[in-house]
């Protein structure tokens, strides 16, 4: 009796083996079908556009000319000169630029509308590109900052990091942001995946032009840092003394 009962247990054990198998011959028949279906549907190509974000320094002021670093420290008459000189490169690029921000510090200001004026653009005005001071392993620095404004500037400037360096996949996209040494520095290491602590360790210079571009994926590639060839020499000023031929800014 016993082992009757086993053969039955076998025999099933066989039987269920045996579909498996037939099941699975079955779908291996179907699979190439399938595959061929999908070959002949249209797919999506993926985006391909660029963002490209120029930032442009702000161009040379004169320091003394009033306390309030954000409405009283208009350009000097080198920095308009500097802010017409980039403006003219930018103008000369085979590219149409889609919109020109700035800060809303007199000297940005002034900067970008000397620039819309050659480029025959409106600026926006935006906040978030104010000068502050981020964090940073300065002590210097810190010692004129309160941790909690240095908290502010960090916050500021991750809001326009996310703001602005976003992917534009569908097609190429140019915007021009007028602003300031210490954020256009903090941008940088940004970009780099460095950390943003260590942007006091750039030199910027007046009327710089500094190239990020954001791919479709989102990650970022630098183009080029503080670019000034288009300001001779005799017009260039800078955060620190540059290659060593100029006074600090």
């Amino acid at each position: 009796m016993t082992c009757l009962r086993t053969r039955a247990r076998m025999l099933r054990a066989l039987c269920v083996l045996f579909l498996l198998a037939g099941a699975a011959g079955a779908r291996a028949d179907m699979a190439p079908e399938r595959d061929a279906r999908d070959e002949g549907a249209p797919k999506s190509e993926p985006g391909k556009g660029i963002h490209f974000l120029y930032l442009v320094r702000h161009g040379s002021f004169d320091h003394h000319s009033g306390d309030d670093d954000r409405s009283a420290k208009g350009l000097n008459a080198l920095g308009h000169e500097q802010a017409r000189l980039v403006g003219q490169r930018l103008a000369e690029l085979p590219v149409d630029f889609d919109r020109l921000i700035c800060s809303e510090y007199l000297r940005a200001v002034e900067t970008a509308d000397v620039m819309g004026g050659i480029l025959d653009m409106t600026p926006i005005r935006d906040s978030l590109l104010n000068e502050c001071t981020p964090t940073t392993l300065d002590a210097n620095k810190l010692a004129d900052h309160t941790p909690r404004e240095l908290a502010e500037c960090d916050a500021a400037l991750q809001v326009a990091w996310r703001r602005y360096f976003v992917p534009t996949p569908r097609r190429d996209t140019y915007d021009v942001l007028v602003c300031h040494g210490n954020v256009i520095r903090w941008m940088l290491m940004k970009a780099l995946g460095a950390d943003t602590k260590h942007w006091a360790n750039q030199d910027a210079g007046n009327a710089a032009l500094t190239i990020i571009a954001v791919r479709p994926d989102g990650s970022t590639r630098l183009v080029t840092y503080s670019d000034v060839g288009h300001l001779p020499v005799a017009k260039q000023t800078w955060s620190g003394r540059a290659g060593g031929w100029t006074s600090d800014d």
